[in-house]
């Protein structure tokens, strides 16, 4: 899947939102009502990291649909990306 980081909360993450379009704004800092409706949460892998970017990205790894709430963030999804890969689109 392909898209954009959306604005991260922290330098180092485990985990970030992925957008259709670039977002000027941090999804978790605004209310629900502002949130793009085709948001999709990816999560690394365990011990990994993915570097913030402004460029497009592509992930790939497993798709898990379905509402989730994270135990440790508390943050509800619809859709996620375990993923296996994320790179910058050339």
């Amino acid at each position: 899947m392909t898209g954009w980081m959306a604005p991260p909360l922290k330098p180092k993450l485990d985990f970030f939102v992925l957008t259709k379009v670039p977002l000027a704004t941090c999804p978790f800092c605004s209310t629900a009502a502002d949130w793009p409706p085709d948001i999709v949460l990816v999560i690394m892998p365990k011990g990994q990291e993915a570097k913030p970017t402004t460029r497009c990205i592509r992930v790939t790894g497993r798709l898990d649909i379905g509402v989730k709430e994270d135990s440790q963030t508390g943050f509800v999804s619809l859709v996620r990306i375990y993923a296996d890969r994320v790179e910058e689109v050339p």
